[in-house]
């Protein structure tokens, strides 16, 4: 395996495909993990869905040229970005010019909920959330599941990047994804040197700057008796670059019907137009003594039409949900039936797995991992250092089907 690895990155830097290290393969220290198992399974067309990932992957490589955009949806999970940061990180550094920008991202903090650490928000005036784990009573929610609405016009967020691990991702285009109509607050960017300000009807209001920031400073403006308010539904930093832009969007306690609650999923979706789609959900589903099969595969099932038909080109990927215990002491079974159900609907729809639960160990592999520091009391949540590990395997798993994809590609055509 390793001369196959060694030969294939060597084939990879005659083309010029330039991996910015030795071997970008993360070193797994753990044995209670199966390697083994780190793998993608792909059902259907998704392996030509995958191919296209690489086939832009390399024109970004090779050439310099184009962005792949990815989002990553789940829960608690993915909510605080230790495990999608971790994917993050690794994406946009393992070859050299593909950083990108931030992405999609959710000021979380304004709805008094965990933030993630790679951006830190500061804001002034009263907000009201809205998530779709709660009766909605009436907002309307997009793809990131949240959203926050204020009735004062001088209310300010201001989001400021500050990740440590990988360079600033600063930018100067600006998409604010808010509601639509007469009553709506104009949305304004206190920064200098403003090109461009357009209001798109399709959702969201687009500003361009001539000068790159790392720190996003929003007001909101009131310039007719008839606007009322002003609801958030997530922001979008981008810049010029080529690269690798990786989103990440989570709500704390969601279950897949949460998100089919989200009537504005489809029109962000399009907007936002990612190739690759990773969803991870199914653990707050499963977690209950009265887990619903059926009910789960029908909401997942109503969940991926809802994306495939939307982004049918898209490469979907299915996480299935870890090993974890009820309670802190009674181990789940559920979670292999949830598993199961995610393998059969990914063959039906034409989805890869990458299945996190067989990764880890497989039934009651939790334990192990809590021991080891890697998890949380509960025996649900991980460490910071888990869901890392975790971002660590996924990255190892999509450098073996990349790696097979130059395989096949390359190595063939050049023999």
């Amino acid at each position: 395996m390793k001369k196959i690895l060694l030969f294939i990155l060597f084939v990879i830097n005659q083309l010029g495909v330039g991996y910015s290290q030795e071997t970008p393969y993360k070193n797994i220290a753990y044995s209670f993990v199966n390697q083994n198992a780190d793998t993608l399974h792909f059902f259907g067309s998704s392996h030509t869905d995958f191919n296209n990932i690489c086939k832009n992957l390399n024109q970004l490589i090779l050439n310099g040229i184009g962005n792949l955009r990815l989002i990553h949806i789940g829960d608690s999970h993915i909510q605080a970005d230790f495990f999608s940061g971790s994917m993050r990180e690794h994406l946009q550094s393992f070859a050299l010019g593909i950083k990108g920008s931030r992405g999609f991202i959710f000021p979380y903090n304004v709805a008094s909920t965990n933030n993630p650490d790679n951006y830190k928000v500061k804001y002034t005036g009263k907000w009201q959330r809205c998530r779709n784990i709660q009766n909605l009573n009436g907002c309307e929610l997009g793809i990131a599941g949240i959203s926050v609405t204020t009735i004062d016009s001088n209310a300010s967020i201001q989001i400021i990047l500050n990740n440590k691990n990988y360079p600033h991702q600063d930018f100067n285009k600006v998409k604010i994804f808010h509601n639509l109509g007469d009553t709506v607050f104009q949305v304004k960017l206190i920064e200098n040197q403003i090109i461009d300000g357009t209001y798109n009807p399709l959702g969201f209001t687009s500003f361009t700057t001539q000068n790159h920031f790392d720190t996003l400073n929003l007001f909101f403006q009131k310039t007719d008796s008839l606007q009322k308010n002003f609801a958030l539904y997530g922001i979008e930093l981008d810049n010029d670059d080529p690269g690798v832009i990786c989103s990440a969007v989570g709500i704390n306690g969601a279950e897949i019907s949460s998100f089919l609650k989200c009537n504005l999923l489809e029109a962000q979706l399009k907007i936002l137009n990612p190739e690759w789609i990773i969803i991870s959900l199914g653990t707050n589903d499963a977690y209950g003594k009265n887990f619903d099969k059926k009910s789960f595969e029908n909401h997942y099932n109503q969940l991926i039409e809802r994306i495939k038909h939307t982004l049918p080109n898209s490469f979907v990927l299915l996480t299935t949900p870890a090993d974890s215990y009820r309670r802190k002491r009674y181990p789940n079974p559920d979670m292999m039936v949830a598993k199961q159900v995610i393998m059969d609907l990914a063959n039906r729809n034409n989805c890869a797995v990458w299945d996190l639960h067989e990764v880890m160990g497989g039934y009651m592999s939790m334990k192990k991992w809590q021991i080891a520091g890697l998890a949380a009391g509960d025996k649900v949540h991980f460490s910071k250092a888990g869901y890392e590990l975790q971002g660590d395997l996924l990255f190892n798993a999509f450098l073996k089907a990349y790696d097979r994809f130059i395989d096949n590609t390359y190595v063939v055509k050049h023999k």
